[in-house]
């Protein structure tokens, strides 16, 4: 098991620090236990800083700049809390997500699949690596804003208690924000980051079944060629059965993952479209006063920057799911049997339905949802400066 978890090592070592996911090694109770106080620990203090802030929304927020800067700040914590939600309710449907890749029919079979596998995984983890770089800069300006803020004798962010606090409190409080904000910080990025791995790792499936159903079809017109076609008629079906099949495994595959993380893509889709309509207004009225949108510009960019890891990783599975099929057209498969050849244009009559990953079924995650929300807000800010 240790082995089929080494696709996620780093995400789920980022969620191990941040509570949320029990090392499945850890065998002692007394550190069971110890964990568990942990993560119940970093969840109430994810849900608190959550509720505190949408009651602040209620009961404080009485114009719209408040409620702009408020809102953007409560939206996306709440979509890490659906984040760390999922992956603590959904831990056993992710882990068998990751043993569905190292099993067969997805396991690579010799060296060439391995070598597709290996070429993946090394762009996951040099695009997830810049993309934390991303994420650390806009943590880095939330962190700055947020000791300002203090100095200034402000909570990092606005919440609403049920009484007054003293002075004591109020520090208590701001560095209970502060390691929250680590938290939320650290969830984030890590879920982002598994999410587009298991988008990618769909790409690398197609391709490995590309390359399997070639060589199938060279060995077999190779065979056919010098042995002629003495084979039987189960023994065809066995070898192409066995690639259709792994080729509807690949589209299981997709759909699980959709399942799993569908609360993930809603809330992170939605709560972005919202953030993004709130600061694109706040910039517009103080479009001037860069000392006061400086954070929040910065935290924008990273908005955007968020959104485009899902379309950008869900486009690049369209592509490749809806190639697929051309694919196996420009194979060498004319001199295959009768049976053989019905057997594959069954798969390129699936491949006419690309694989697509959807948030609750309603926006699909493709550059083209993308660019319709880039120019969403640029109407919109255009709109607002007049």
């Amino acid at each position: 098991m240790d082995q089929d978890l080494n696709l996620l090592t780093f995400n789920l070592l980022m969620f191990t620090f941040c509570g949320i996911w029990r090392p499945m090694e850890w065998s002692s109770v007394r550190a069971k236990l110890f964990y568990r106080v942990f993560s119940i620990f970093v969840v109430f203090s994810i849900y608190f800083l959550t509720t505190t802030q949408f009651l602040d929304i209620i009961f404080v927020a009485n114009n719209i700049d408040d409620f702009a800067t408020n809102s953007s700040m409560f939206f996306s914590i709440m979509a890490v809390t659906c984040k760390a939600t999922v992956v603590i309710v959904r831990r056993k449907e992710i882990i068998n997500l990751i043993q569905t890749l190292m099993e067969k029919p997805h396991k690579p079979q010799n060296k060439d699949e391995v070598t597709i596998q290996t070429k993946f995984d090394k762009y996951i983890r040099s695009s997830c690596l810049t993309y934390m770089i991303l994420a650390t800069g806009s943590i880095t300006g939330l962190t700055v804003g947020s000791i300002l803020n203090i100095l200034h004798g402000h909570l990092p962010y606005r919440i609403w208690l049920p009484f007054n606090y003293s002075v004591r409190v109020f520090y208590i409080l701001a560095g209970h924000q502060m390691i929250t904000l680590t938290f939320v910080a650290t969830v984030s990025v890590a879920a982002e980051i598994m999410v587009y791995g298991f988008f990618l790792q769909t790409c690398a499936q197609l391709e490995i079944f590309e390359d399997r159903l070639r060589k199938l079809i060279i060995n077999k017109t190779t065979n056919n060629k010098y042995q002629g076609n003495a084979r039987s008629l189960n023994e065809e079906k066995t070898e192409i059965s066995d690639c259709i099949n792994y080729h509807l495994s690949i589209y299981k595959y997709a759909k699980t993952v959709n399942i799993v993380f569908n609360e993930i893509l809603f809330f992170q889709f939605f709560g972005s479209i919202i953030v993004l309509c709130t600061s694109v207004y706040f910039l517009s009225k103080h479009i001037k006063d860069l000392s006061a949108i400086i954070f929040l510009l910065m935290y924008t960019v990273c908005m955007f920057a968020q959104i485009f890891v899902y379309c950008w990783a869900g486009n690049e599975v369209i592509l490749k799911s809806a190639n697929t099929g051309e694919a196996i057209y420009c194979m060498d498969w004319p001199s295959l049997s009768v049976n053989e050849k019905k057997e594959l244009m069954m798969i390129m009559a699936r491949c006419e339905i690309p694989i697509q990953f959807t948030s609750s079924f309603l926006v699909t995650m493709s550059l083209q949802s993308y660019g319709s929300i880039l120019k969403t807000s640029y109407s919109a800010f255009n709109l607002l400066q007049k």
